[in-house]
Formats: structure tokens, sequence, C-alpha cells
């Protein structure tokens, strides 16, 4: 991986841009500023490659992905978004496919069981093809791949670096920090512009006087997790009845899997290395703060037991990680900053705010970031003013896709224990996701009302008198409510006793298939 040049302290480097985190959203902006023909230094703490939890893709991040490599002529990340072109192009590149969601109701001390009527499962098939699937991301291997390309596009990759201290002066930003853990080189840096891309908002919140801003959150949720070879397949638990599922022609471990209990969920992602993806999430209220490697383990034992299906599932796992701690935590996942925008910084999505796995949200809302702060930055009408109407307009945006966001995942919290409850209100996701995926199809420039849909205020009073609902009513007078509710945007079954809980193929086709043709 070429490396950034070695600079002594009295030497300064000017870019018009310095991103602060490698990650898959950092690294991807970079790719497209250098090959927009800006000056862009991105650094980072951490060296790729190194661990990061395995996610999940959508359909909305499928269509960003190919629209990018459109937009900006960027062949390398075509391929990045389908099943099928991944393999063809990356098959040394770790990933898994994902035709869809399933959702699966366990009871404590109780073996897993469904039944004709699918009471105690929900799957949703969003891929119409296994080649033009969605896929999980091994984070490692993904991340690692996008901080090469930027570098060999022209971006300066300083990594295992150290932030020092930071001014402005004349709308000029100077850094200085340290590179290098053994003989460590230091560095002065001079930047435009300043984009935070870390995964917690850090750096924001220490030099950009940018702090949290998240007690308004509906979802308060933590949780342990890890990487396991070894894990069973959750085919054998379902009902003979899914075994050969022509309702959604998919294999159920070939999908985002939620086992949902009364006091949360854990989620189960497969690649084809023969890694599984695992972690719990629960509620901070049902989730004393982990503080050990020894209370981790205690969480991850004690849910085992509770769920004997689950327990079935990983009794022969091996965590993959060797020479450190095998269970990884944290205390709370969802977040938010007070804002994205300031006097010569921006935040992308990871930085900014992100609720929960739950749906599988994170990496289309990252891209989503990328392509408009891409887009703001190689504007000479926009690049030099934060004040200017896009970047205000893109601060309003992000608390309002957030606060969107929360609603859709912090629902199915509140309707837990009832597994009917939690899959009632993620139709609302459902309902969303699809509009958008096919706002998407039609053209990816325009999102009239917003990141998945979060500006149709039609939509969003009706989900939050829903959500309102879910402790006021019971299951039935719930379910029929949103069942009509939902009704002017869903036109795939959802809710619908025909159809029951198998949804079929409800994304549009993507814009990477006709790409292709």
């Amino acid at each position: 991986m070429r490396h950034g040049r070695e600079m002594r302290g009295d030497v300064s480097a000017v870019y018009d841009a310095i991103i602060v985190g490698s990650g898959f959203s950092g690294s991807t902006l970079g790719l497209i500023l250098a090959k927009s023909g800006l000056r862009v230094a991105i650094i980072d703490r951490a060296k790729h490659p190194r661990f990061a939890i395995g996610e999940s893709s959508t359909p909305t991040a499928d269509f960003l992905l190919a629209y990018m490599a459109d937009r900006w002529d960027l062949p390398a990340l075509r391929p990045l978004a389908a099943w099928g072109t991944w393999l063809e192009s990356y098959p040394a590149l770790d990933c898994g496919k994902k035709r869809g969601f399933t959702y699966h109701s366990h009871v404590a001390h109780l073996d897993f069981q469904d039944d004709n009527q699918y009471s105690s499962s929900m799957m949703v098939a969003a891929s119409q093809t296994d080649h033009w699937s969605d896929t999980h991301w091994m984070r490692s291997d993904i991340d690692s791949f996008l901080a090469r390309e930027a570098s060999l596009r022209g971006c300066e990759l300083f990594e295992e670096t150290t932030v020092e201290s930071i001014s402005r002066d004349e709308k000029v930003w100077a850094l200085n920090a340290i590179r290098g853990r053994d003989a460590k080189v230091p560095l002065r840096l001079r930047s435009r512009w300043l984009i935070d891309a870390g995964g917690g908002g850090d750096f924001s919140s220490r030099w950009l006087d940018n702090h949290s801003d998240d007690d308004w959150m509906k979802t308060k949720t933590g949780s342990v997790f890890g990487h396991f070879n070894r894990v069973g397949s959750f085919q054998l638990h379902t009902h003979p009845a899914t075994a050969v599922e022509p309702s959604v022609d998919f294999h159920v471990d070939d999908s985002a899997q939620h086992h949902v209990t009364e006091e949360g969920w854990l989620w189960m992602l497969r690649f084809r290395s023969g890694v599984t993806s695992v972690g719990i999430v629960r509620p901070t209220t049902h989730f004393p703060p982990v503080s050990s490697s020894e209370q981790a383990r205690g969480v991850w034992e004690s849910w085992m037991r509770k769920y004997p299906s689950i327990g079935e599932l990983l009794q022969d796992s091996v965590p993959t990680e060797q020479g450190v701690l095998s269970l990884k935590w944290s205390n709370r996942l969802s977040r938010c900053r007070r804002r994205s925008v300031g006097d010569g910084w921006a935040l992308l999505p990871t930085a900014y705010g992100f609720v929960d796995p739950l749906h599988s949200t994170g990496i289309a809302h990252a891209l989503s970031g990328v392509v408009r702060i891409a887009e703001y930055l190689t504007d000479n009408s926009t690049v030099d003013s934060s004040s200017s109407r896009r970047w205000t307009e893109y601060d309003r945006q992000m608390r309002q896709e957030v606060e969107w966001l929360d609603l859709l995942v912090g629902g199915c919290y509140q309707a837990l224990p009832s597994f009917d409850k939690f899959c009632a209100f993620a139709a609302w996701y459902f309902v969303a996701a699809i509009k958008f995926e096919r706002v998407m199809a039609r053209d990816p420039r325009e999102w009239t009302n917003g990141y998945m849909t979060s500006g149709e205020n039609t939509m969003r009073a009706a989900a939050e008198e829903s959500f309102r609902g879910l402790s006021s009513q019971g299951e039935y007078e719930f379910l029929e409510k949103l069942r009509r509710a939902i009704s002017p945007w869903n036109d795939v079954g959802l809710l619908e006793p025909a159809t029951g809980r198998r949804i079929r193929h409800t994304a549009p086709p993507k814009f990477a298939s006709r790409l292709h043709s």
C-alpha cells in the first residue's frame, strides 16, 4: 500500500481536504475527490488490515455504489454493487451472499419452533437473483481494499497517525500529527477542509467542539459481538414448509439473519470464507455496562443457555481472532452529534450518527453521505463556503435522516416482547426502503423526498402514530391499524394474510445490472 510522503516538522503539505478515518466511507470519498483532481490526505490512528465487524449491504447501498462508479468513472467500485460481479472481479475479497432479511422469534428456554402460518418467522427477499443479490461485507477486507484504491488514485494515506494539535487561520486548517509507532515522523498538514469519517465522531468531539447530542434517541442499545468459524446452519431449525420456499426462493442462511427474543436480538451474517459475524444487541435498559472480556463472555454464555436453538448454532463455533479478545463490545451503539457541518469541516454519516444494526441501514446511509459531500467539494460554487445553502441543507438532512432511522428501528424495540408487533412495525422500514429504492432505480441523483423517504411528512406522521400505538393497543388492534396506515405505500403485500410473512423480491432491477447490460 502506498503511503504518504515522509515530511519533517518544518515542512508543510497543503491539501484541499484532509479526511480523518480510512474506513470504507472515508476511503471512498478520498477516492472520488482524488479522481476529480483534488489534493487529499487520509489519516488514521490504525493500520490496515484491522478488525471491523461484518456488515450487511442493502439494495440502496448497491444503487449508490454503482451510481458512484458511473458518476465519477471509478470502475473499481462497480463490481462491489452485487454478489455476482463481486465474485467475478474480486474472488479474494471476502463477502457473503445476501438475498434478503429473515427474522426468527426465540422464546427463553425453548427450542425454536415454527408452523405452516410462519408464526415465528418473517422472510423478505430483496434481491431477484443470486447474481444481482446484496452482499455481506467483511469490513477488514473491503476497508483495506478501498484505502489501497484511494492511495493508488493519488490520496496521501497516513496510517498509525495521531493528531497532536489543530488550528484554523484565514480559512485554512493547520494540523500537526505524529506518524509511526517506532520511528515517529512529525507531520504538518494544511487543508481547506476537514472531513470526519471516523466510526464514532471522537475526532469531531475533541478537535471541533462537536459533542454528543443523543439523549433524544428512541433507540439506545449496546452489543457484544465477534467473528466465528464453524457456526451451524439455521436451515435445519426451520419448519419443513420452509425447506423449499417458493414464495421467496432463497436459502435462509443467504440472508441477514435476525434472531429476535423478548429482550433484543442476535445477528448472523455468513461469509464465503466460512466466517460468520455474530452479535447480541439489547436495549441499554437490559444491558448492564460491560467493562471486561469476562463480563462480555458472561453475557454471551447466558444467551446461549437461555435460547437453546441459538446456543446449538454456536456450540461448535471457534472465534477467528487470535491473540486478541475474541469477543468485543460496545455499551452504546446508538449515537448522534450536535452538528454535521461547521466552518470548514463536515461529518460523514459514520461520524455524525448511527442508530443500530437492525435492518442494516449503516452502509447505505454512509454512502449517501459520501455522494453528497463529494458533489459539494467538487463544485467550485460550494467548496469554500460551509454556510452555503447546500451545506446548511446537508446539516438539516443529517438530523432528519437519523431521526427517521431512529423511529424505524426504535419502534421495533418498543414492540418487544411481542414478535407480532415487531414484524408489523418493521413494515415501516420496508415500505420506506422500497419506495427509496424505486427512486434510486429511476434516477440516483434526485431524492425529492430525502434519503430513505425521510422527508415524506405524511409517511413519517403515520409511522409516529403507529409508534405511539405500540404501548396502548393490543396486538390485533395494532396490526389492523398499521396495515391500514401503510396501505398508500404497500404494493408488495406486507402484513397481508395472503402473503403471510413471506415477501418476494421487493427491490427493483438494480442500477448495476442496467450498467452491466
